[in-house]
This record gives structure tokens, sequence and C-alpha cells, in this order.
């Protein structure tokens, strides 16, 4: 039971992010493309379906990116409690009693008498700009792989930036580009569908694995101002988020910024799956 202490927040942040950070980057990539599709009527030399295409990459990015924003602005207290109840693990005895008996009402409680509301959001700063990297690199980055990809084989980046991949919503492109007078080869768009399962898989989890990787240095001085809330100010190791940075580069060098990397690694294969899961369920509800 040890090893799940902490899951109980860990379940309600996983499960409040997965479906944030969907719903919120179909949100933004809705409410960003008029700017984009505005953008491509200013004059340029450049070949117009490169510029669609430049559009649609930087239309992912910036829609992952602020969709992982929003939802850590929202559920970071709920990452602050897990990872406090998560550092509790193998306490419990004697000579080291555990910190938080009471699990999430104790932690929050503590926090809240030592230093009130704002010691639940102690490494905002530095969580929120690497949300924001990580988020626009895994959820924009797999987007971007596969607008790639698709745009090799000759697909094309829809007007809007939308992904339209299904036969019924073709046929409905067919019926409209006939009242309009356009041709289907006009109207051809980039489709999910033309990617298997395996490349799928492939490019989420090569994606994550950079993410991760990149991003991984952030997270771990996130963790370390996040565990000494609640103690005296003179008791505090460091000050700031740049103070936690030159202090671990002075004593512990760069791996310092790494450590705990191997799990991390794994946990990435279920981030890739998620994307696929996630991909794959999408486009069955656009068929429909």
């Amino acid at each position: 039971l040890y090893l799940c202490l902490g899951n109980t927040p860990n379940v309600i942040r996983q499960g409040g992010t997965s479906a944030m950070n969907f719903l919120l980057m179909d949100w933004y990539k809705c409410a960003i493309s008029p700017l984009l599709v505005w953008s491509l009527r200013l004059p340029s030399n450049r070949d117009p379906e490169m510029r669609q295409k430049r559009r649609a990459i930087l239309s992912s990015f910036l829609s992952g990116g602020l969709a992982g924003g929003t939802v850590t602005t929202v559920l970071y207290p709920v990452e602050f409690v897990r990872t406090r109840l998560a550092m509790d693990v193998g306490r419990g005895t004697l000579d080291a009693p555990r910190l938080y008996p009471g699990g999430m009402r104790d932690v929050c409680l503590s926090i809240w008498r030592a230093d009130g509301w704002r010691g639940l959001y102690q490494g905002y700063g530095i969580a929120l700009a690497g949300v924001v990297l990580y988020r626009a690199l895994h959820l924009g980055g797999y987007d971007a792989v596969k607008t790639e990809i698709l745009h090799r084989r000759g697909h094309r980046v829809s007007p809007d930036f939308h992904i339209t991949n299904d036969k019924k919503r073709t046929e409905r492109t067919d019926k409209n580009n006939i009242l309009s007078g356009r041709t289907s080869e006009d109207s051809k768009s980039i489709s999910s569908s033309g990617l298997t399962m395996g490349e799928r898989f492939l490019a989420a989890q090569i994606v994550s694995i950079v993410a991760g990787t990149a991003c991984y240095p952030i997270d771990s001085i996130r963790r370390r101002l996040m565990m000494q809330a609640g103690l005296p100010r003179e008791e505090r190791l460091y000050i700031n988020s740049f103070d936690c940075f030159h202090r671990v580069i002075a004593t512990e060098g760069a791996r310092g910024f790494y450590l705990g990397m191997g799990p991390n690694l794994v946990r990435s294969f279920g981030a890739a799956l998620f994307l696929v899961c996630y991909d794959v369920f999408k486009y069955q509800d656009l068929i429909r």
C-alpha cells in the first residue's frame, strides 16, 4: 500500500489533466485559427502550400502550450499535494514518523497554516514555464509530426487548419465543392487515418521521450521547490527558481537536474499510448 501513497490526488490530477488538455487544445486551435487564416492573406513570395503547412504546425504548438498552461493553473494545488504525499513513502517508523498521516487533509492544513494559499503554489512560475513547453512539444509536437509525415505523402492542410480524415466528411466536402465550384483536389486535407497504428505509436513515443527529456530539468526544480513549502524560511534551501538552479549546478552539476530520469522514460510509454488512444477515438468519432 505504501507504493500507492498519494495515488488519490494523482488519479484526480491525471483524469482532470488528460480531459482538459485535449479539450482545451481543440478549443484553442479553433480560437487561433481565424488569426492564422488572416495571416495567410498577407503578401508573401513563399509557396502558399508551404505557408499553410507551417501555419498548421504553429497552430498545433501554440494550442498545445496554451492548453498545458491553463490546466496547470487550475490543477497545480492537486499536483502539489500529490508530490508531497509521494515523498512521504517509506516513512512511518519510530525513527522517521510520517509527516502527513491524515493524507491530503494534513498536507493542505500544514501548508495553509505555514504559508496560506500561496503555499500551494510553491514553484508555480517554473512549473508553468515547464508545462507550457512540455505540452507544446508533447501535444503540439505529435500533431506537427503527423502533419509533416502526411504532407510528404501528398496530403494537404485544410484551409481552416483542421484535420478532416473520414469518408463521410469527404463526401460532404465534395458536395460543398460542387456548390462552390471548387475541385476535390483543392480541398484535399491532411488525414491522420493515413497513418498505421505502428506509425502513430512510433511518432508519439519519439515525441514523448523528447518532450520529457527536454523539460525534465524544469520539472526537477519545480519538485525541489514544492518539497520546501511549509518549512520555516530559515530552513529552506532555495529562495526561488533561479536560486535553485544555481545551487544545483554548483553542488551537483548538470546531473542533479536528471535524478530519477529512468522512471520518467518508462512513463513515456504511457504518454505515447495516451496520445494514440485519443487520436484513434477522435477519428472513430469523426466517421460516425
